[in-house]
């Protein structure tokens, strides 16, 4: 079990992978631009083989990154929590196992088991809720724009290699 979630997907598309790429290019906005106000679904890049794509939404759009490598009709995708929220989420983690260590050296048993359980609950109900509500939105719209075909998860984590 992974602390932070992904999924990997192989996928295949209705066209081709240079008129998807195209299609794709056209509903994201460059993430070298700051624009305050946006119509586009996605920010990222989109180069001729691949792309690394986010929601167009404030927070909770950049929340999973979703990386995907095309070939003809067939892609691998990789949808996965971005660095930020990582290096947020660890230094939460980190505040509250000084305090499960302080704790521990002062012999509260049960104040250390309140903190066990938070950490619990922060990794299985908000970093793993919010993951999955978020993954299938991106998907949802990123099948809506690129026309995927048929999506079949996988659990290797080489795939690239």
């Amino acid at each position: 079990m992974t602390i932070f979630p992904e999924r990997i997907y192989f996928i295949n598309l209705e066209n081709d992978s240079s008129k998807t790429l195209v299609d794709l290019q056209k509903e994201t906005l460059s993430d070298q631009q700051f624009i305050v106000e946006w119509n586009k679904l996605f920010i990222g890049e989109v180069n001729q083989n691949g792309f690394e794509i986010k929601l167009a939404r404030k927070w909770p759009g950049s929340f999973c990154i979703i990386i995907g490598k095309l070939e003809n009709k067939n892609g691998i995708l990789e949808i996965h929590i971005s660095k930020v929220y990582k290096l947020l989420f660890g230094i939460l983690v980190l505040f509250v196992l000084s305090g499960l260590i302080i704790s521990l050296i002062q012999s509260e048993f049960e104040t250390a088991l309140k903190i066990i359980l938070f950490i619990i609950i922060l990794r299985f109900v908000f970093i793993e809720l919010h993951f999955r509500i978020n993954s299938k939105n991106s998907m949802n719209k990123l099948t809506k724009t690129i026309g995927i075909n048929k999506l079949k998860k996988t659990r290797h984590n080489n795939v690239y290699n």
